[in-house]
Order: C-alpha cells, then structure tokens, then sequence
C-alpha cells in the first residue's frame, strides 16, 4: 500500500492524547485480548443470554457447585511455592507522571516533556552500579566436571561391584596360577568406569537452564546521562537511568514507561502473548496486574515498532525475567520414578548379595575347617556378588531407553533424560497449553456474517455452533461480501512474503488453479462480469452427459481444496489475525494484485483506545478537481456499528434499523460465546479535492453515517487429532487440564470443540487464574478430584501453583510449555514438556520437547512410557531369573562340598553376553492390547514388587535351578560317577593339587577330575542360558497368553534367541574359548534334561496367566500376579 501520510496519536505535553475514540463499555480485563481491531467476546457483558450467565464455567457457579460461600471462596490458602508474587511487587505501574518523578529524583526527568530529560547523572550512575551490583542474571551455580564425574562412582550398584573386583583381585593375588581372577577384576572395572562415563555425559548435558535466561537479554542499550544520550553496556543499567526504546531492540531492565509512540513490544516468552502488544504511558487503577497495565516494559521483551523512553525500575533477578529465572533454578533436580526404583532394588541387591556372602562365607568355613580363610572369605563374597548382580542389566536397559527414545524421536518426541518416559507413562494428568499444542497456532477465518447470512469458511473449517444456524458456503462472489473482500484486503498491513514464494517457482503445476485479476468498476468494487465469471466457474454445469457432470464437480472440489491448501501454505509477514484475513481473502482473489488498484493514502493504525484501525484509498477523479475516495475501517464491532447509519445487503444500502441491529447483535454473541474473536468492517464513499490532507485533528473525512459491510469471526482451529487424542487420554484415566493465558469464554469454547468439557455433567470446571490464590485446600481436592479443568488468564507463578497442587494430592502431572513464564512450571512438574517453537528457556527447563508441538505426540509418549515400563518389567523377569541358578552353583560348593558348578567368566559371560540382545529385544514387544485401557499406576506401586520377587527368586528360580542341577549331573553320570559320591569330595578333590577321586571303582586323576569339572560347569552354563530361552517367551507377555501376542511376533527377539544359542555354542565348543571361561564340551543329555525343565516352565507359565485372565480378584491367582 502506498501510506502518503500514518498518523500518530498527537500527544499534549501534559500526556492527554488530543484524540481519544471512547470504546463504550469498558471489559476490566475480563475479555480476552485485541489486536488489530479483533474483540474475542462483547464488552458488554448483557448481550450473553441469562443461561450464558450461568455457565458451569464461571467462578461463582464452581463455589457454588463445590459447596462453599463468599466468605470461604475469598480464604487464601496456604501455597507450598517458594515462588514470590510476580505482580506484588510492583507498584509502579499504578504512578502517575508526578509520583514516579518523586520515586526517581535523581533520573532528572522531565515532566512537560520526558524526552528532554538529563538522566542519572555518571557518578550517581557509578555509586547506584557499585551498590546494586551489575544488570545481569547470575551464573548458574554448578559442580565442576571433575566432582560430577567422581559422583557417578557413588552408586552403590557399582561400589558393590567395586568391592567384588577388588576381593577377586585378592584371590587372584593368593593364587597366580589361575588367572581367571585377574580377568573377572580387568573386566569388571572397565564395565564400571564405561557406565559411570556414560552416565556423566548424560548428566553434564542436563545442566543448561540458566544459560537460555542469558540469551534473551540484550547486551547494549541506550540511556540519558548527564543529558546527552549514548551507548552503554546493558549490564552497566541501574535502576534509575532513562532509556530510549526503539524498534529492532530489545529492553534492557524492566522500564515503566514514561512516554511512548506507538510502541509495540512482543512478550511471548514472558507473558504468552501470541501477538505484538501495544504499550501506553498512563497509570493504571491498583486492581490491575502488572502483566496487564501495558505500560512497564520487561527485560528481554522485543521492540517490533514504534519507540519510547522510561526509567529503569528494575535491574537483574529483580525483573520480571529475574524472578522467573530463580523460580526455575531454585527448583531441586527431579529424580524419576525409575531412577528412584531401581535405587531401591539396588539396595536391596547389596543387602541380599551381602547376606548371601555372609551366610557362604560362614557355612563354607565350617564346611571347609576354615582352610585359608583370606581366600575363602575374598571368594565366597566376590563370587556372589558377582552372581547375584546381573551386571548386563544397567547396560540393557539404557540400551532399551536409548531405543525408545530413537522411536519417539521419530514421532517427534526428544526425550532430554532417557528415563523419563516411564514416569509420563504413570502420569495421571497431562496439564496443556492450549495455543500451539491442542490448536494449529494459525489463526483462521471460520466464518463471516453479513446481510443476515451466517457463511462458512470456504476450507471447511468445523465450527460447533453451526448445528442451530441457517448457514451456506461460498460459491459465489456476490455484494456484500465483494465488498468485504475489498476490506479485508485493503485495511490490512499483513502481506505475502513474495520473496519466498517466488523461490518456489511461478510456474503453474498439475492441480493448481489459477485465479484470474478481479475486474473492478468504476466505483473500485468487483464488477458484475467478475462476480458471474466466478459464479460460471463454480456453478456451471456442463452440456454433457450425467457422469462427466460428476467428475467436473468432484475435479472442481479437488482443485479448490488444494488452491486452498496451497494459500494457507504461503509465508505471510504480519500480525496473525491480519495474515488470517488475507488469506481467507486470496482463496477468491490474487490479494497482491489487487491492492495495486487501490491508491492508499492516509492511514490511523489500530490501538487498543481507538479499536479500529482506517484506511482512505483515492479511487478516481469525478471532475472539477475532485476526486472519490473510499474510507475503510476495521476494528471492534460494537464500536464501528456506532459509527453507522445504513448497513449493505444483497440489493443495496438500507437503513440500520433496530431490527438490523439486533440481527447484527445476534451475530456478534453467537461468534463470541463460541470463543470466536470477531472483527467488524465498514465503509464509506466520499468526494474531496484532489490535494485535500486528511488529519485526525481537522476532522477533514467522515466518521459517521458510515456503512456497516460485515464481521469475520477468527479463531485458532483445534488440530485434527487433539479430540481423538483427549479421547485416548480419558479412557487411559488421564486427567487432562487446559492452563493458557487466554480469556475463559475462548479458553471454554475449544475446550468443548475438543471433547475436553461436555455441555452437561459436573465432571468439568473453568477457573480464571485471578480465583486461583482464592481456593482453599477442599476447594482444590474437590477441584483435582475432577476429570477435566480449564485454567484461563494464568500467570507463572499460578501455574506453578497448578503444579504444587496437584503434587500435594499425589499426583504424577506433566505439564507443558513454551515462554520463558513457563519454566518454573515445567522444573517443578514431575515431567515438564517443552515445545519445538518454543524458547530456549523452556526447552532447557523440560524433560521432554515436542518438537511438533502436537498434543498428540505427548499421548503417543505416554503410550511408549506405559509399554516400556511393562517391558522393563518383563526384562526384570526375563534377567533376574537366571542369579539363583548362578548362585546355587557356588552354594553346592561352599556349602555341601561338591564340585563347583561355575565360574566367573562364566557367569560375566552370560550376565554381559548371551543375556543381552535378548533383554534389548524385549523392547520391541509390542502392547498387550490393554495397556491404554487400565488406569495409571497407583503412587507407591514399584516396577519390582512381592508377586515378581517371589518368581525371580522364588518358585519360578528355583525350577531352573533344578534343570541346572540335572544338566549338571548328567555330565557326571555321563562318566559313571555317583552323585552322591560327590558329598564333600571338593574338601580334598577336584582342585590342582588334591587328591584323587573314586567312585563306582573307578578313579580319577586331578587331570581327569578338572576336566569333568569343567564339563560340569558347562552344562550349567547350558542350564542357565538354554533355559533362558525358555523363559523369554515366558517374559514377554505380563497376562496374555504368549500364543496370542504372536510366539514369533517380535521379529528382533527371534534373531536375539538365534545368536544367544550361537554364542553358548561358542562358548560350550570352541576350543580355546571353553577353557578360557573355564568350561569344556557337554553330552547331548545335558540339552534334553533343560529342554524338558523348559517346557514344564513353559507350560505352567501358560496356566498361571489363563489363572490371572479368568480370575483376576481371586487372592491366591493376584499372589501371582505382577
């Protein structure tokens, strides 16, 4: 557009603006926010139906529901937040002129005129920068790389195993000979220092939320000092120097305002704003929240037009940015629930392997007469902490998190801690944010109303209230919406970004349509030959037959659904409602081509005062010098229906009568109860002098008698997938809370588009963020208790209430979030979710980022979180079950005197070899068809419960220990040899150096004896491992039967147990690796004896899950239940 002349408001020297355009009826704030002339709901609160004023959704309804009077409702309860009050302690924003002169004596501001003041002057500037220190955020108090290494070796899972490395070194060191010792202490150290690397790395890389806050602020700003204005470092500000705000810079300190034109500020990450604000300089009244006064600028805000200058009244951890940043940092470092539960399996592993040492080490003296006690007492406790310990499973399962975190990755989910995907999986509320996340962050024309006709958005778009309106599509370009068009279009500062599109090409591809230039008429509307070409281009029927009919009609379809897709596809600069109309625009007309028509030559841009924003475009000459123009305003509807006399229709201009008004009324209330934000339009032609200077002050062009043309209800659309998703969440038990900045009557309406909250039941409530330091602790019970809220015009640090509230009543509550604002929510929650668009700050506070911002990829999250945590669990089954076997092969020898049943190569060999890809395979097992269908886990329920111990440890262990045991035999008896002969012979036998052995008239040399003996072993090896195999397939279903979820479904586990078999072969036949771990070659009876004990594990496995199925409340079938 070609603006000749924009004009500004004209401000006295004493701050009252010369122009000031009422808007009526004032909103107090309680209606959501206007850009651009969009009002969300009518100002006056009568025009909504006496139901309306009684929706379930209004605080006074919730006390009254909940059962509590004014008197309690008013109570404040105690909050757990360590978070100050962020408005509190501000009063500044309430000081007039005078009062802040009187606050800041020394800034030497000058009333008449604030840009004339001198400032601080450089040596007040000093003292005030040596008192209050420099304007910046602290570093973030870290530990050093060196200590947070040191600390990973802290664990007492590896401690233990520490200590076991180092007894086996001392039984190596007692007898050299055999370097099995040496090789055990070797490996065991490096898996040790492997994983605590591991595990710094992962550590050190989540120890980043500080250093987001410093990004945002500015390092440079401008200041008056001494009365001449210059460059300082923005860390050099203190609370008092008067800074120039200008466009393309950011704020520096938190700045009150003292006089401003036109200035714009985008706050998103600080107050969630979604679009530029407009700032004034006046006081406020003291009911008003700092974040709404628009006359105190904050640190790290974005000057995006206009300019001004204020007094600093904040510096550092002060502002707004600095609080938040210590509400975000002061948070302790979360521990997940898993973390958590294998710490305390941990411990009970340390206890047991302790114990279990204790008891061989007293039995095995006894036994043993307290032969060389150093060497027992290093090996009986070694040797079973090695065996009780299964050292693959810290490395299996960061294994099975790094591939769920591969595959969630895919599904645009990237987890930040590996570990906390399980603890989303027991989330019982998922706390949203509405824009962005449950809506497409586009903001969209749904519908326009003019003449009395309710018109849908030509893409389609689902509108909810349409079920009790008379409405059509458009087909047709007709008067009056040409007329609304040319408004759209030309009362709009949004533009197409061209250079990008131009990078795509011009050319006209398959499936394109090409919409031909507009002709206008002399008036500078759409000329009747444009509109019947548009109305033969939709709604002609060809002269064919019956089916070719058909296939224009669906190739016309076709072709406006993808111009349409095309359209909303194109880059566009400009304020998101605005960008919404030109889009809605272009769907009928080439938006670029047409402004060219149209000579714009004086311009009032919008203001939250004024509420409207004007155009005058000079059309064409008339004669005798002068000239038509058309006059085009935009803005709040209720205020430009003032402003008319006559309102367009279908035939011409009619009087707008009473009744008109009411029609448009009805209109109006109908968009704005739907949480519609609605934009009114009108015009009017005028004839003046072709040099004629349009000025506000003059009053030289019309403002009333105007036309009324139309309205345009905007809104941002719900994303496809949320009500789906919201479905999924509440038949899982999930409670789900909305939690956004905006106003609650839009906040209501998407939430009832969504599925969130019904028309009817009491399951549902709406709570403005100003009632929320109000409620009391049975108010929140009653409030939490429910299955879905809506929390609208919520500040930070009630969001952070939010939190500590629902983790009070024991919650698990993930929260998301995308502003600096939101940080300290999502450090405080126990899992905080980011979002891809989002801030830094953000980013770097939550566990997890969105990086598609979709509601739905969290729940598909919570899916992955609930299935990995039955997969863990199946993987504790499948891995504990084999440490009784390997710790009963040491008890046969300490305790009772037999030959040893294994080693401790042996035992790494399984414990770090064949158990692994089968362990990382149980990732891959897909869901048991329930588990979105059964309500979180209950707070205190832990991955390793009574029922699963007693199966690892109890009944189903000791099973195998007995197919061990027989392998175990058979290889003796494979030589003939007695079991029973074997009763305390290793006192004096099957040792280098012992004596030698008979049984059944046969005796055997040491040589002869150490071979059978590691035969021996072997063949338990087979037990343990062969019998593993069986036990997989028990593992991989917690209650269906294996049969139904596919006996080789999982295609990974397959190829696992194949090359498990492969290396026990290599392990149990190849020469040189057998005698390495100890073991030597076994006879066929060893694998029949573990193959039978397998199917009756097998089998009775089957039976116990068919118990579980068909009789699930029974006391003796949940015993074995896990």
């Amino acid at each position: 557009m070609n603006g000749n002349n924009k004009v500004h408001d004209q401000k006295h020297t004493n701050g009252t603006p010369t122009v000031v355009f009422s808007s009526g009826d004032e909103d107090n704030g309680e209606v959501s926010k206007e850009q651009n002339g969009a009002s969300a709901i009518p100002q006056n609160q009568s025009h909504l139906s006496p139901p309306e004023m009684k929706k379930k959704g209004s605080f006074a309804s919730l006390t009254h529901k909940l059962g509590f009077g004014h008197g309690s409702a008013s109570q404040l309860s105690k909050s757990s937040s360590k978070a100050n009050n962020l408005s509190a302690s501000y009063h500044e924003h309430m000081w007039d002129i005078h009062e802040t002169i009187m606050h800041n004596k020394d800034s030497n501001i000058d009333k008449e005129n604030p840009e004339r003041s001198k400032g601080l002057s450089s040596q007040k500037a000093r003292e005030l920068l040596e008192q209050n220190g420099p304007n910046k955020l602290p570093a973030p108090k870290e530990i050093s790389d060196l200590k947070l290494f040191i600390k990973q070796f802290m664990n007492m899972l590896w401690i233990l195993l520490g200590v076991a490395a180092a007894l086996t070194l001392v039984s190596f060191l007692a007898d050299t000979s055999d370097m099995t010792g040496l090789w055990v202490t070797i490996i065991l150290y490096v898996m040790i220092v492997v994983m605590c690397f591991i595990s710094f790395y992962q550590e050190r890389e989540a120890r980043k939320v500080v250093r987001g806050f410093q990004n945002l602020l500015p390092t440079s700003c401008s200041v008056i000092r001494d009365g001449n204005e210059t460059v300082i470092g923005a860390e050099d500000l203190v609370v008092g120097d008067v800074v120039k705000l200008k466009s393309g810079t950011k704020v520096p300190a938190d700045i009150r305002v003292l006089h401003c034109t036109q200035l714009k500020l985008e706050t998103s990450s600080i107050t969630g704003e979604s679009e530029p604000v407009e700032y004034q300089y006046e006081p406020v009244a003291e009911n008003v929240n700092i974040f709404d006064a628009r006359n105190v600028a904050f640190n790290g805000s974005y000057c995006v037009d206009g300019d001004g200058i204020g007094v600093v009244i904040k510096t550092a951890t002060d502002t707004i940015i600095g609080q938040i940043a210590n509400m975000t940092t002061d948070q302790p470092n979360k521990k997940s629930r898993l973390e958590h539960q294998i710490k305390i399996f941990v411990k009970f592993l340390t206890v047991l392997a302790i114990t279990v040492g204790l008891s061989v080490f007293v039995i095995g003296g006894i036994v043993h007469k307290w032969d060389n006690i150093v060497l027992l007492l290093a090996t009986s406790f070694a040797v079973c902490s090695v065996s009780m310990i299964p050292e693959g499973m810290p490395a299996t399962v960061t294994s099975i998190l790094t591939l769920v975190a591969r595959r969630l990755a895919r599904k645009n989910v990237y987890l930040k801690r590996l570990d906390i995907v399980e603890a989303l999986g027991s989330a019982n509320i998922i706390a949203s944010d509405k824009t962005g996340t449950l809506t497409k962050n586009e903001m969209t024309v749904t519908d326009v109303w003019y003449s009395n006709e309710y018109v849908t958005d030509i893409s389609e778009h689902r509108t909810g209230h349409h079920r009790t309106m008379t409405v059509k599509t458009i087909s047709r370009v007709e008067a009056p919406l040409s007329d609304l068009l040319v408004a759209m279009t030309i009362c709009n500062t949004a533009s197409f970004d061209e250079s990008i599109d131009s990078k795509k090409g011009n050319n006209n591809k398959e499936g394109k349509v090409r919409i031909n230039m507009p002709t206008l008429d002399e008036n500078g509307e759409l000329s009747k030959e444009t509109v019947q070409n548009t109305v033969n281009r939709y709604n002609t029927v060809g002269r064919g037959v019956q089916d070719t009919y058909g296939r224009g009609v669906q190739n016309t379809i076709q072709r406006r659904r993808k111009r349409i897709e095309q359209i909303q596809g194109k880059q566009a600069v400009g304020a998101p409602s605005e960008v919404a109309l030109i889009k809605y625009a272009e769907q009928l007309i080439n938006v670029h081509d047409f402004r060219k028509r149209y000579n714009v030559v004086f311009e009032i841009p919008f203001n939250s005062r004024r509420k409207f924003h004007l155009i005058i475009a000079k059309m064409h000459e008339i004669g005798n010098g002068q000239y038509q123009y058309l006059l085009i305003m935009k803005g709040a509807p209720e205020i430009l229906i003032q402003k008319c006399s006559t309102i367009l229709t279908t035939d011409e201009e009619t009087e707008l009568t009473e009744n008109k008004r009411n029609e448009f009324q009805k209109a109006y209330n109908t968009y704005g109860e739907h949480g519609r934000r609605v934009i009114g339009f009108v015009h009017k032609h005028f004839n003046a002098p072709a040099s004629i200077k349009f000025n506000v002050d003059e009053g030289n062009f019309p403002l009333k008698d105007l036309v009324f043309v139309g309205i345009c209800a905007i809104m941002d659309p719900p994303r496809d997938e949320t009500e789906r998703a919201i479905r999924e969440c509440q038949e899982a038990g999930i409670k789900v809370f909305m939690v956004t900045g905006d106003h609650h009557i839009t906040a209501t309406a998407i939430a009832k588009q969504i599925g969130l909250i019904g028309k009817e039941g009491h399951d549902w409530d709406v709570v403005k963020g100003e009632d929320i330091p109000k409620l009391t602790d049975q108010q929140w019970d009653k409030l939490i208790a429910k299955r879905s809220l809506v929390f609208a015009r919520t500040t930070p640090e009630q969001k952070l209430r939010i939190v500590e509230e629902c983790q009070k009543r024991k919650q698990i509550i993930a929260m998301t979030g995308d502003g600096v604002n939101d940080a300290p929510a999502l450090k405080k929650s126990d899992i905080g979710v980011g979002m891809g668009s989002g801030s830094d700050v953000a980013k770097q506070a939550a566990d997890i980022v969105l990086t598609d911002d979709n509601f739905s990829s969290m729940v598909g999250s919570v899916r992955e979180g609930r299935l990995m945590f039955d997969n863990i669990k199946k993987l504790m089954v499948y891995v504990l079950c084999h440490t009784f076997p390997e710790l009963w092969a040491i008890i046969i020898h300490f305790c009772f005197g037999m030959p040893i049943g294994t080693t401790s190569l042996i035992i790494l060999s399984i414990d770090l070899g064949t158990e692994i890809l089968p362990g990382i395979a149980m990732c891959k097992e897909p869901l048991e068809g329930d588990v979105m269908k059964r309500p979180p886990r209950k707070e205190g329920k832990i991955l390793i419960g009574k029922a699963l111990l007693a199966y690892v440890y109890g009944y189903n262990a000791h099973i195998q220990v007995v197919g061990c045991f027989l392998a175990y035999c058979t290889v003796f008896w494979s030589h003939n040899i007695n079991i029973s002969d074997l009763w305390m012979s290793a006192l004096g036998s099957w040792k280098h150096g012992g004596a030698l052995f008979t049984s059944n008239g046969r005796t055997f040399s040491v040589e002869e004896q150490l071979y059978i003996n590691r035969q021996a072993c072997s063949a338990w090896q087979v037990g343990i491992v062969f019998g593993q195999v069986f036990n997989v397939f028990c593992a991989r279903t917690l209650r269906q039967s294996i049969f139904t979820q596919g006996l080789f479904s999982n295609m990974a586990m397959n190829i696992a147990i194949i090359a498990e078999i492969i290396m026990l072969l290599v392990f149990v036949y190849a020469p040189g690796v057998n005698s390495f771990l100890g073991g030597a070659p076994v006879p066929w009876q060893s694998w029949a004896v573990v193959a039978v004990v397998g199917m009756f594990v097998f089998s009775y496995n089957e039976v116990r899950k068919y118990c579980i199925r068909r009789w699930p409340n029974n006391k003796i079938v949940r015993a074995f239940k896990f």
